[in-house]
């Protein structure tokens, strides 16, 4: 019995080594092969996003993309367009509660002059711009039952009908739509329907907060302290390891774009060539004390070890579900 539980941990680490190998094989191919610049990671969970990405990009399956806000969405939806036969025609993108229902509608399926006061003239709606490209419907939870209705024809036919219009008119489009709402669980609330749940979820994709891929946390940091100090023309300034000791040990609510808004801030406060723990946010350091966070994680290495231990034990977890326990 002693001999197996030594032999154990050897085993799970010779197999995980066997799976980073694989994963690591896999993205170099993906990213050969497909244009992902845009989407930086190496966590096995973005893997098997642009995988999947990879599969459907060509096709013109409805594609259902959840996830919090700030995870991505828009990303993958313009991975999907931009690696698809439809890449030289439109990619529109269509806030669907940024904008009050008869408005949307309008922008929607365009209108006729006369149609209502100020239509002076027929205006194109966001489905004839899009013909023969992609329509990318974000926050689609937002839609009121009534335009969900009239969503679901299109999805259905093909046919839209412009306000003020009694002329059919079709369009050829790629539907993605993307929530960060369980659509599934508004169904069941009755504010969202049923059919057309089904008809947007062909495919589903779900998209990882930050949190759950931490190890992605410092190539993002790299990636957006790049970016932002090309941008402000302090290409000389760099991000000392407390701050990324700092930035490991938060979980990111707000997921890739908060660390993105976080980057812009230190880089544009950032004095003497050099991003400190003071130049975060108060709510990331706890209302500006940092003290106590050094005084407990000594250095960045110690604070990285944590975060790498955790993953660890996170990524062993989730092969020995989908292996159902078995080790070898």
């Amino acid at each position: 019995m002693d001999f197996l539980i030594l032999k154990i941990p050897v085993m799970v680490g010779e197999q995980l080594n066997f799976l980073d190998d694989q994963w690591e094989t896999l993205e170099k191919e993906l990213r050969s092969r497909y244009r992902f610049e845009f989407i930086v990671g190496h966590d096995h969970k973005i893997i098997k996003n642009l995988k999947l990405v990879s599969q459907i990009a060509d096709t013109d399956a409805t594609v259902l993309i959840q996830g919090e806000s700030g995870t991505g969405k828009e990303l993958i939806a313009r991975a999907l367009h931009y690696n698809s036969k439809r890449q030289d025609n439109p990619f529109v993108t269509i806030n669907c509660g940024a904008l009050p229902e008869s408005l949307l509608e309008s922008e929607l399926f365009g209108h006729v002059k006369g149609a209502f006061t100020g239509a002076i003239k027929d205006k194109p709606g966001w489905f004839e711009s899009a013909n023969g490209g992609t329509i990318f419907l974000d926050e689609v939870c937002e839609m009121t039952r009534a335009l969900q209705v009239k969503l679901l024809r299109i999805l259905q036919t093909g046919d839209y009908t412009p306000v003020g219009s009694t002329e059919s008119r079709k369009c050829d489009v790629r539907f993605i739509a993307a929530t960060n709402n369980d659509l599934l669980e508004l169904v069941h609330e009755g504010k969202f329907r049923e059919d057309l749940y089904f008809r947007l979820n062909v495919i589903d994709l779900e998209l990882p907060p930050l949190r759950e891929r931490k190890s992605d946390i410092p190539l993002l940091i790299q990636h957006f302290m790049h970016l932002y100090t090309v941008k402000y023309d302090k290409e000389d300034v760099e991000i000392s390891k407390d701050t990324q000791g700092l930035l490991m040990s938060y979980n990111f609510p707000g997921n890739v774009r908060e660390l993105e808004n976080i980057i812009q801030r230190c880089v544009t406060l950032a004095e003497n060539h050099l991003v400190k723990p003071d130049h975060l946010p108060s709510s990331l350091n706890g209302h500006g004390n940092h003290t106590h966070f050094v005084e407990t994680h000594s250095c960045f290495k110690t604070a990285k070890q944590r975060v790498v231990e955790e993953f660890e034990k996170e990524y062993i977890a989730d092969c020995l579900k989908a292996s159902k326990g078995h080790i070898s």
